[in-house]
């Protein structure tokens, strides 16, 4: 079998017979478009929109969208495919996803929904803005009082898990031992955001930290289970590669599983991922014709507050509850898991913090309450410096510019060309952000009100305009209660000064590991008090 690269580049030629080799060749050259004026992110992008999933699929010391921001600090506008351009600059941010702009969701999301319709992927504006009525009430912030008491039980039992794992504390000057670095952070503060996520969105308590594993039933039996973390990055391994030639989707899946293992197995555990979802899904619909009446996310797709049945299939349910715990459990347990490290790296961010946190917290506060928390000023700056650096979802986000064409930045850019500029190029913008590669959370507390505007409108981990993600609301409850908890009781050391995070860029960004030494804070009571 080949390796996944040699084959989508196999796939690629075998998309382009010798006669239509010559239509894409041709049309590259003839530039109707003016395109070509821009610097291309391969020497294929101007022909193939499978540029740019070979480039999301090869193996690199630098991560895809690294890359490309590398590129585009150098020239402001790439051409990553055919018909299709990457900014580098903030501006391009609200010219493309903000409230006003006439851009639409391209093709590929049109694709992406051919199994169900989510939130996120519906790309007509008015079935776009029906969906999110249906659901809107449910993710509002009146209901965080609602989410926090299953939130504060996973941190918990985090807490359990987490006080063995403990070492005596760390000598200024010293490094840890190899054995004393006991805390695996990837795998504990991902359990926790995939935990809450399924309490908030199902009213499914899975016991995943108790039980240190994240298996899921994949079959109705119980015969067969999955990891549900792993199976589902391993479908966004497999999809993100792919997915940019749409027309031939289908097609491309089926040649990749036939010519390469990397393909094939990564497939079949995010089908396994997906039958795991179903199970999940049709338990919670067992339920409600049971007569439970539950206050979660799922209910809206139930009934209305009318008690009517709601206009939505059962194949955009599925869809919409596997985005759901994608982005609830991922986003969040990211988001965490870097504000940690930055804090770690940065002794006197963590430090300051943790002043701040004394103000509001006592000893007897054994997880952080959300009500004392969430106001703090200079903790919301250390998340969203944190947010603004390692921003979970950091891939290009496609949009359509209108038939009349569209101003982005300081180009006119034609109608019906794709379009996008990362959250982690936007995010690092210097005439925006200075010494944009530093992590400085006093950034979002200057009172120089023009230069925070700026910065606000520039911030998109949450995308923006009427598309920006409808689960924030979540993800800051689930911030607040864990990085609260952990910075106020426990005291962490990366391996050595000089550790440094590796990332993998499916889609989302994952960090290849994160292992700490942990202890426990000299005045924190133990945990069994709780």
């Amino acid at each position: 079998m080949l390796d996944h690269l040699t084959v989508l580049f196999l796939i690629s030629l075998s998309t382009i017979s010798l006669s239509a080799l010559l239509k894409p060749l041709l049309v590259y050259f003839k530039d109707e478009k003016g395109l070509r004026k821009y610097p291309m992110q391969n020497w294929f992008s101007g022909i193939h929109n499978l540029a740019y999933g070979f480039e999301v699929g090869r193996d690199h010391e630098l991560f895809h969208t690294r890359r490309l921001h590398e590129r585009l600090v150098k020239d402001p506008i790439i051409r990553i495919g055919p018909n299709w351009l990457s900014f580098g600059r903030a501006q391009a941010a609200q010219d493309i996803y903000g409230y006003t702009s006439p851009c639409l969701k391209a093709d590929v999301y049109d694709k992406l929904a051919e199994g169900g319709k989510h939130i996120n992927v519906i790309s007509n504006k008015a079935a776009h803005s029906t969906r999110r009525r249906m659901v809107a009430s449910s993710y509002a912030p009146k209901n965080q009082e609602t989410w926090e008491p299953g939130v504060a039980d996973s941190m918990m039992d985090l807490r359990r898990a987490m006080d063995p794992m403990c070492t005596k504390p760390l000598k200024a000057g010293e490094i840890p031992e190899a054995n004393e670095v006991t805390f695996d952070a990837n795998k504990w503060l991902l359990l926790f955001g995939y935990e809450t996520i399924l309490k908030i969105g199902l009213s499914k308590d899975t016991h995943f930290i108790d039980s240190g594993n994240d298996l899921l039933d994949a079959k109705e039996d119980g015969s067969k289970k999955v990891t549900t973390i792993e199976n589902l990055h391993s479908l966004s391994r497999a999809t993100s590669p792919l997915i940019w030639d749409t027309n031939k989707f289908g097609r491309n899946v089926k040649l990749s599983k036939l010519l390469s293992n990397w393909f094939a197995d990564n497939w079949a555990r995010g089908e396994d991922y997906v039958n795991a979802v179903k199970l999940l899904v049709n338990d919670r619909i067992e339920r409600f014709k049971a007569g439970e009446v539950l206050d979660d996310l799922f209910q809206p797709m139930m009934e209305d507050k009318y008690g009517a049945n709601p206009d939505i299939s059962q194949a955009d349910i599925l869809a919409e509850i596997a985005t759901m715990i994608n982005a609830g459990g991922d986003g969040p347990g990211l988001s965490i898991i870097y504000t940690l490290y930055y804090l770690v790296k940065n002794p006197q961010t963590f430090q300051k913090l943790r002043e701040e946190l004394d103000s509001v917290l006592s000893p007897s506060d054994t997880i952080a309450p959300w009500s004392k928390v969430k106001s703090l000023p200079y903790f919301r700056a250390c998340i969203d410096e944190s947010l603004r650096l390692s921003p979970p979802v950091a891939t290009d986000l496609m949009r359509r510019t209108p038939p009349e064409g569209l101003k982005i930045d300081t180009d006119m850019i034609p109608g019906n060309t794709n379009v996008s500029i990362s959250a982690y190029t936007t995010h690092r913008d210097p005439e925006v952000f200075e010494d944009p590669e530093a992590f400085i959370p006093e950034r979002w507390q200057t009172k120089d009100e023009e230069k925070l505007k700026a910065m606000r409108a520039a911030h998109i981990p949450f995308s923006a305009g009427t598309r920006g993600c409808i689960g924030r609301n979540v993800t800051i409850l689930q911030q607040a209660v864990s990085l609260g908890t952990l910075v106020y009781h426990y005291d962490f050391a990366l391996p050595s000064p000089k550790w440094e995070m590796e990332w993998e860029d499916f889609f989302n960004i994952w960090p290849k590991e994160l292992h700490m030494k942990v202890w426990q804070r000299a005045h924190r009571e133990p945990a069994s008090s709780a």
